[in-house]
C-alpha cells in the first residue's frame, strides 16, 4: 500500500510541476498589438463554433476550433482596415463585461447594445448594426397575415399576449422590454425566468414552454432558418418602443473606459464599412448558421451529432478526466496534511511556542475545511478568477502551443487548481474519519516494537486509513467527474462546455444532452468498475476480466 501511494504521489507532482511549468512559459507575446476580441461564439447570426476551417472564420484563442458570423466578418474587417492581428477569446455572456475591465481582453464584439446600465461600466463604439424589433413565435401561433409588410401594432400584441408566457436571454435588452411594455402593461402576461442562452429560449417556444421571445430581427430570423416547421417571426410595428430604448436594438463594440484610442480607432474603421456591406455581411452569416445547424433526418440526428464531433467530444472527455484524476489525486495529497492539522492535540508539556504554534495549525486547518466544504465550487471558481485578475494574473494569457492546446489553456489550469482545493477540503475529512477508525492498538503495538510517532503514523496508521477509506476516496473521484461541469462558468472547456456549445449551435438540445448523459454514466460506471479492481488487488484477491471467477490468495 505505501509503494502505491508514493508511486500516485511522484506521478501527481511530476504532472503537476510540468503543467506549472509550461502555463508558465507560455505567454501570448502578441497580445498588447492585438484586437482581443470575447465573445460567447453560441449567439446565432453574430457568432457561433464551427469545427472546420473557412474563408469566413477565425480561430478561437486556445482551442482547435473556430469562430464564424457577423461578428466574425466585422472582426477580420476591423483587423485588415487597422493592421492589427486578431484574437477571439471564448467566454460566456455574463463574463464579457467583467473580463473587459479586467484587461482580459480590449473589445467586446458580440452583438451587444450599448444600454444604459452597460454605459456605466464600459464605453461603446458607434453601431456596427441597426436592426429592429421581433418576436421568435411557434408558427402554430403566428396571426394570420402577419408579415413585414403587415406588421402587428403594440394593441394586437397585448391582446396577443395576453395569458401567455414571454421569456428571453438573461443580461439582454429584450429581456427589459417583457418588464417595460408587456408584463407592467397586462399583468395576466407571465414573465419567465430568462435563460442562458438564446438557442435555449428558442428551444423553450418550438416546446410550447413559452409563448413568444423578442429579439433583434437578424437573430428571429436566424433562428426562424434552422427549425422553419416549428418557428416563425412575428413582425412588428416599432412605433411603441421609446428613442431611448431603440438604441438597445443597435450593436456595438464594447471598449473598457478611458481606452479613447482604440475608441477612436474603431469609429473611424467602422464609418468606412457601408451599409450595403454590413447587410450583405450578415445575409450570408445567417444562411451559414441555417446549414450550420443541419443534422440530416431526424432518424439519425443522435448519430450525426457524434460523428460529425468525435474530435469535439473526445477532447471533452480527456479533459473532464484529467480535471477529475488530477483534482483527486493532488486533493488527497492536500487533504492529508489538512487530516493531520485538525488531529493536532495539545499536550499539557508542550512549550507555549509549540501549543500556540499547534492551534496555529488546527484552527487554519478547520477554517480551510469549513469553508471550501460549505460553498459552492462554482461560487469558489468565480471568486478564485476575479481574485486572479485583481492582482493582475489573467488566466486567459496564458496559451499553448502544438497538440496539447486542444487540451490546455489558462482557464483548464485555473480549474485545475479550483477543483484541486475544492477536493482537498473532503479528503481531509475523509482521510481524518479514517485516522480516527484505526484501532489504538496499532498504534501500542508499533510503539512497543520501538518504532517512532512519526513511523507509526506515515507507515502503520496512514495505510490502513486510506484503505478503509478507499471506497469514500473513490465516490469522490466520481462526484469529480460529473462535478467538474460547473467550471465552464470560468470557461474551462471540459465535456459538458463543449457539448452546450454543440447544442447552441445544432439547436439538438435533447440529443446533445443525452448523450452528455450516456458519456457521464459510461465515465463513472468504469471508474467504479476500476476501483473494485484496486479494492480487490489490496484485498489479496486475484481477479481476471472473467467476473464470475477470481481466486483469493492464501496468507500465511
Amino acid at each position: 500500500m505505501k509503494k502505491v501511494i508514493m508511486k500516485i504521489s511522484y506521478f501527481l507532482i511530476f504532472l503537476f510541476g510540468f503543467v506549472g511549468l509550461v502555463s508558465c512559459g507560455n505567454q501570448n507575446e502578441n497580445i498588447e498589438n492585438a484586437l482581443v476580441i470575447g465573445m460567447e461564439c453560441g449567439y446565432q447570426p453574430f457568432n457561433w463554433t464551427v469545427q472546420k476551417e473557412s474563408d469566413y472564420t477565425l480561430k478561437i484563442d486556445g482551442t482547435n476550433e473556430f469562430a464564424d458570423g457577423y461578428d466574425i466578418q466585422v472582426a477580420k474587417y476591423l483587423s485588415e482596415d487597422l493592421n492589427r492581428p486578431v484574437i477571439i477569446k471564448r467566454l460566456v455572456w455574463d463574463n464579457l463585461v467583467p473580463s473587459l475591465n479586467a484587461g482580459d481582453i480590449n473589445m467586446i464584439l458580440a452583438g451587444m447594445s450599448p444600454t444604459e446600465e452597460r454605459m456605466k461600466e464600459i464605453d461603446f463604439s458607434d453601431p456596427y448594426l441597426t436592426s429592429e424589433l421581433a418576436f421568435l413565435i411557434n408558427k402554430k401561433n403566428l396571426p394570420e397575415g402577419n408579415s413585414e409588410t403587415n406588421p402587428s401594432s403594440y394593441e394586437e400584441l397585448l391582446e396577443l399576449f395576453k395569458g401567455e408566457k414571454l421569456i428571453c436571454q438573461s443580461g439582454v435588452v429584450g429581456d427589459e422590454y417583457i418588464e417595460t411594455y408587456f408584463t407592467s402593461v397586462d399583468s395576466s402576461i407571465i414573465h419567465n425566468d430568462p435563460l442562458r442562452t438564446y438557442p435555449l429560449a428558442a428551444n423553450d417556444i418550438s416546446s410550447g414552454s413559452s409563448f413568444a421571445m423578442p429579439a433583434e430581427l437578424p437573430v428571429v430570423e436566424a433562428m426562424v432558418n434552422i427549425d422553419p416547421n416549428n418557428l416563425a417571426v412575428l413582425y412588428v410595428e416599432q412605433d411603441f418602443i421609446s428613442e431611448e430604448d431603440k438604441s438597445g436594438l443597435s450593436v456595438s463594440i464594447g471598449i473598457k473606459k478611458g481606452n479613447d484610442n482604440l475608441k477612436e480607432e474603431l469609429n473611424s474603421s467602422l464609418a468606412k464599412l457601408s451599409q450595403e456591406s454590413r447587410a450583405t455581411m450578415m445575409g450570408e452569416a445567417a444562411r451559414r448558421s441555417a446549414d450550420n445547424a443541419t443534422l440530416g433526418t431526424e432518424e439519425n440526428k443522435v448519430l450525426s451529432l457524434i460523428v460529425d464531433n468525435i474530435n469535439l467530444i473526445g477532447a471533452g472527455i480527456v479533459d473532464t478526466l484529467i480535471l477529475a484524476l488530477f483534482g483527486t489525486g493532488v486533493g488527497l495529497l492536500i487533504g492529508i496534511f489538512i487530516a493531520y492539522g485538525k488531529n493536532l492535540k495539545v499536550k499539557d508539556t508542550d512549550k507555549l511556542f509549540i501549543k500556540c504554534s499547534k492551534n496555529l495549525v488546527r484552527g487554519l486547518a478547520s477554517i480551510y475545511s469549513t469553508v471550501l466544504r460549505g460553498t459552492p465550487m462554482m461560487v469558489q471558481a468565480l471568486i478564485f478568477k476575479f481574485l486572479c485578475q485583481g492582482i493582475g494574473l489573467n488566466w486567459g494569457d496564458i496559451i499553448f502551443s502544438g497538440p496539447i492546446q486542444e487540451y490546455f489553456n489558462g482557464w483548464f489550469i485555473a480549474g485545475l487548481i479550483v477543483i484541486t482545493l475544492n477536493t482537498s477540503a473532503y479528503m481531509g475529512e475523509i482521510v481524518r474519519s479514517g485516522l480516527n477508525g484505526v484501532d489504538k492498538g496499532q498504534i501500542e503495538g508499533a510503539r512497543s516494537l520501538g518504532m517512532s510517532s512519526s513511523r507509526t503514523s506515515i507507515s502503520i496508521i496512514l495505510p490502513q486509513a486510506l484503505r478503509n477509506a478507499l471506497p469514500t476516496i473513490g465516490n469522490e473521484l466520481i462526484v469529480n467527474i460529473k462535478d467538474s461541469s460547473v467550471l465552464n462558468v470560468i470557461a474551462v472547456t471540459e465535456l459538458y462546455y463543449r457539448m452546450m456549445n454543440i447544442a447552441t449551435t445544432t439547436y439538438a438540445f435533447l440529443e446533445s444532452y443525452l448523450i452528455l448523459a450516456l458519456i457521464y454514466l459510461i465515465l463513472t460506471l468504469l471508474a467504479s468498475a476500476v476501483l473494485k479492481l484496486i479494492e480487490k488487488k489490496l484485498d489479496g484477491v486475484k481477479f481476471s476480466l472473467n467476473p464470475f471467477r477470481f481466486k483469493r490468495k492464501e496468507v500465511f
